[in-house]
């Protein structure tokens, strides 16, 4: 339900903005206006406001797009491969995560995905890969590069420079340097596993995989040398300007590795991580551990097996097309199944997009203070998933009698016109048809037996008779997005 934003809804979102005030006059000695403030350099941005921002961007989408399903499965995919807001630079990288390694692959290959999020500058930066290099290197390359930095350290700002103005060095070169020398000695080269684990635990096989630690070690052996480069040139340029991935050989462990039995050949460099990403990607185990989560996320909390096995089929049989899984998922009799209609519990992000489609709120410009606040009250503020598990899928995490007051509450906020930025459509509810809790019922809850609740409707308005109509039409559709049968998906 609700109509898609605008051209010029979504242009007034995306401008957000604030009128700059004017100095206040004087009658005795005029003062010309104060100029505006020149906009502060986006690295000035707090980490708290940033999170703001693209959190409410994030909810923006789901509410105007036309693409409801692209979103869904953009959310459930950015879930699957996790990535944490708050982890140093993400903070500055996580939009760009999600447009440029989740957005494009949704209905594309698993694989493709696979890669895109492994060589992710915000996936290497979370899970610490960029950190990660060979720990017995004897790569010339490495060594003469040591070597570089420890003459360049010896030098003065002065000769430094003057590396620059001979020509010697581009000043993107001597940047560079200038950042790499304080790492000079800090620590000793040596591989991270954090990548390794949960690329195979959480994004492939699954927990049951059947993997063991040492193909962890062998893993992450596989993508030392995958790291990232950020210049920094400019002192006002945006904290995530030429952040890009990088595979740097002299970083990479060239020996032999054995990976699920598999022998890697040695002395190769990058290819060895994509062998590695192009085995776990086709593997049986990974099939059955996307088919699950699938399941567990869309139909039930307790994933029929019989179901799980026929998603996975699809997975093998059409090389990880995802445009097939998903159609398979939604069009599987399982789905449809009375005993499953119904049974899932709509996740925080969920209730409010739908709540906010489905009475045809005006939201922005701008994130909306309460709507943000509910949803780090309910425990799902896009983007803030600390670990890499992402935000639960089951309804045990997001059910208990305070979540569900919140719920309620929002909903009643919502239907009331008390929420910043949110505007209720008056055109959508003003017409007042004979049984308006009926119609309103039936327009949030079409093909819903909703007469229970129209019941309970019906008795908690008459609670407030003198209540005037366009209250008890609010407080009606209140009660309505705020019940349990609109809670349910």
């Amino acid at each position: 339900a609700g109509a898609p934003a605008g051209a010029d809804s979504m242009r007034a979102l995306a401008a957000g903005g604030r009128r700059d005030a004017m100095a206040p006059g004087d009658s005795a000695s005029p003062r010309p206006p104060r100029p505006p403030r020149p906009p502060r350099p986006p690295a000035a941005m707090s980490a708290a406001r940033m999170v703001g921002e693209i959190a409410g961007a994030r909810l923006a989408r789901d509410v105007y797009s036309a693409r409801q399903l692209q979103e869904v499965m953009t959310d459930f995919w950015f879930n699957h491969f996790n990535v944490f807001v708050g982890k140093g630079p993400d903070r500055w990288l996580v939009s760009r995560y999600e447009q440029d390694a989740i957005r494009p692959y949704v209905f594309g290959r698993f694989e493709d995905m696979l890669k895109a999020t492994a060589s992710h500058p915000a996936m290497l930066v979370y899970l610490d890969n960029w950190t990660s290099a060979s720990p017995d290197t004897t790569d010339p390359r490495y060594l003469r590069r040591q070597e570089q930095l420890r003459s360049f350290a010896a030098l003065t700002p002065e000769q430094q420079q003057a590396l620059v103005d001979a020509g010697r060095m581009t000043p993107q070169q001597l940047q560079r340097l200038r950042q790499a020398v304080p790492r000079l000695g800090r620590r000793k080269p040596g591989i991270n596993e954090n990548y390794a684990r949960e690329l195979m635990e959480l994004h492939t096989l699954g927990v049951d995989g059947g993997y063991t630690q040492a193909d962890v070690v062998a893993v992450a052996r596989a993508f030392t040398g995958w790291t990232i480069t950020r210049p920094r040139i400019a002192p006002d340029a945006p904290p995530d300007a030429d952040v890009a991935f990088v595979f740097r050989p002299e970083l990479h462990d060239r020996a032999e590795k054995v990976v699920l039995g598999t022998p890697l050949r040695p002395g190769r460099g990058m290819e060895d991580g994509l062998e590695v990403l192009h085995m776990l990607a086709t593997a049986p185990a990974t099939a059955h551990h996307l088919a699950r989560e699938l399941v567990e996320r869309f139909v039930s909390d307790r994933p029929d097996s019989a179901m799980v096995e026929r998603i996975a089929r699809v997975f093998l049989d059409a090389d990880g097309d995802l445009r097939a899984v998903t159609r398979a998922l939604f069009t599987d009799p399982g789905f449809n199944d009375p005993r499953n209609v119904g049974g899932k519990v709509k996740t925080p992000i969920e209730l409010l997009a739908s709540a906010l489609r489905a009475s045809d709120a005006d939201v922005g410009p701008g994130p909306s203070r309460a709507l943000l606040q509910t949803l780090r009250t309910l425990g799902e503020l896009p983007y803030a998933a600390s670990f890499p598990t992402g935000y639960p899928a089951a309804a045990a995490e997001w059910v208990n009698s305070g979540a569900m007051l919140t719920r309620m509450n929002f909903a009643l906020a919502l239907a009331a016109g008390r929420l910043d930025r949110v505007r209720v459509q008056p055109a959508a509810l003003a017409a007042a048809p004979a049984d308006t809790v009926a119609a309103l019922a039936a327009a949030f809850l079409p093909a819903t037996d909703t007469r229970r609740l129209q019941v309970a409707v019906r008795s908690e308005l008459a609670q407030q008779p003198a209540a005037a109509p366009g209250e008890r039409l609010a407080r009606a559709t209140g009660l309505i997005l705020g019940s349990p049968e609109f809670q349910r998906r």
